[in-house]
């Protein structure tokens, strides 16, 4: 099974990062460095790859089409994130961060290198589809969430909008609707600066998880919240998806942003934004990001994408 195969990378990429963190080749000191470096860098030269080759392309009112599914799918996640926190009966001073776990995930780290490996560069273009709305409802919307019921607010600033990803996904949807081809060494470049984006992010969420304080960690909601979150939400999503959608690329996209853990960057923002929620989406990262390597197989094989 491909997802499968691409899961047993990810593992060796992340004991490679474990085993970096071990001998301090990864250290608290420069992992700040190394993630801005794929974020700002590989990251959006991955998503650019994926329209700088001259493999099959996908007419406007089908871009369109795609882009009314990846909205369909994000409101169904929203509603399935507002619910499961009231299902769980966690605390209101943590609805927040709870929902903000269902629905921004790592897809930039697992999700774009998984369809990259296993579907190609042709599918990257439904995946640069999603993550502009993906973008843009992530800086509008995460920091108000996490803070729930704190009295600190802040308004939404357009400008949290200028970022790297979200400039590459523009470009990329420009260069892609234009029929623009870049000279080879451009394109070259950027398809090489992209292949960082799998070994590099895999070796910082290993180094994460090496970092990680188990003991006491495990308890039976943040077991149940793994189990809905990575694999109900993810399958039952993708299948009713699957009812209306018959363009394969388009659905394993939406099911790698259903089925990839919850996003490392929300523990950083809820140590600002929401202390007394941090040492719950600790938890939550770490066992989403460790179930991943078995629960990611399983919703591919339950919804006949692997």
């Amino acid at each position: 099974m491909l997802i499968l195969q691409q899961m047993i990378i990810f593992v060796l990429l992340m004991a490679a990062g474990a085993l970096a963190r071990r001998y301090e080749i990864l250290t608290p000191a420069n992992q700040p460095q190394i993630t801005k470096l794929v974020v700002n860098i590989a990251y959006p030269a991955i998503i650019l790859s994926g329209v700088t080759g001259k493999g099959p392309r996908i007419e406007g009112a089908e871009l369109a089409y795609a882009f009314g599914v990846i909205l369909i799918m994000l409101v169904l996640l929203m509603i399935s994130a507002w619910l499961l926190p009231r299902i769980l009966r966690y605390p209101k001073e943590h609805y927040g961060i709870i929902n903000v776990m269902v629905i921004f995930t790592n897809i930039g780290f697992m999700g774009v290198p998984m369809i990259d490996g296993i579907y190609g560069k042709d599918a990257l273009i439904y995946m640069t589809v999603l993550l502009i709305p993906f973008n843009i409802l992530f800086f509008s919307y995460v920091i108000q969430t996490i803070k729930g019921h704190s009295d600190k607010k802040e308004p939404f600033r357009w400008q949290n909008l200028a970022n790297t990803g979200m400039g590459a996904c523009i470009l990329a949807i420009v260069l892609y609707l234009s029929g623009i081809e870049l000279p080879y060494v451009l394109a070259q470049s950027i398809t090489m600066l992209g292949s960082m984006t799998a070994p590099l992010a895999m070796m910082l969420l290993g180094s994460f998880l090496a970092d990680t304080e188990w003991k006491g960690m495990i308890n039976g909601r943040i077991i149940a919240f793994t189990i809905i979150k990575m694999l109900v939400i993810p399958i039952v999503l993708t299948l009713l998806l699957g009812r209306f959608v018959d363009n394969t690329y388009l659905l394993a996209v939406c099911m790698a942003a259903l089925a990839t853990p919850s996003g490392n960057i929300i523990p950083l923002l809820a140590a600002v934004y929401h202390k007394e929620a941090y040492p719950v989406s600790v938890q939550g990262i770490a066992l989403t990001t460790a179930a991943a390597v078995v629960t990611m197989p399983l919703v591919a094989l339950a919804t006949g994408l692997g």
